[in-house]
């Protein structure tokens, strides 16, 4: 990597701490943008240190044009979720047969496998309790709770602008 290019990539993350800092602090006084400053500096600084890089590859512009509609989409399935559990535990007739499930993902690299095993565990009946490599182990209240992790799979693709190479088959 160019020294250019890692310069520019500390700059983005910066730029993107700072942005986010402003946004969670609802503030433009010149003490806050400062105290923002500051804390972004020195999280650009410690990751670079532990990780040796500013940003992950796979961190493109793009992924961040679509971030917006993939978490809206993904509340969606959270929403979607947390009314399929709410509706198992209101109902004891309903069966509930909970099991640790593998499913091979055909995404490629730490982040957007890190981004689906995260997804996972947000959507409420799942949770992903080991990933190493392109395999995942998903803790699963209901058999038909795996029947969604292709569904979480291509959304994560979409974002990362990866295309589908398998069918997820553990």
């Amino acid at each position: 990597m160019s020294r250019g290019y890692a310069l520019v990539q500390r700059l983005a993350l910066f730029l993107l701490l700072l942005l986010f800092w402003v946004i969670l602090t609802s503030s433009l006084s010149l003490s806050e943008v400062v105290m923002g400053a500051i804390t972004a500096s020195l999280v650009v600084y410690i990751t670079v240190w532990l990780l040796g890089r500013a940003l992950d590859p796979h961190l493109q512009p793009v992924v961040l044009l679509r971030l917006p509609f993939f978490l809206l989409r993904l509340w969606v399935e959270i929403v979607k979720a947390n009314l399929d559990v709410a509706r198992i535990i209101l109902d004891p007739r309903l069966p509930v047969d909970p099991g640790i499930v593998e499913y091979r993902t055909f995404l490629r690299g730490d982040l957007p496998r890190t981004v689906f095993a995260d997804s996972i565990t947000l959507t409420p009946g799942t949770v992903t309790v080991w990933l190493e490599g392109d395999l995942l182990r998903v803790h699963c209240l209901c058999p038909y709770h795996r029947e969604g992790l292709p569904q979480l799979e291509r959304m994560v693709a979409w974002l990362f602008g990866q295309k589908e190479e398998g069918n997820g088959d553990g």
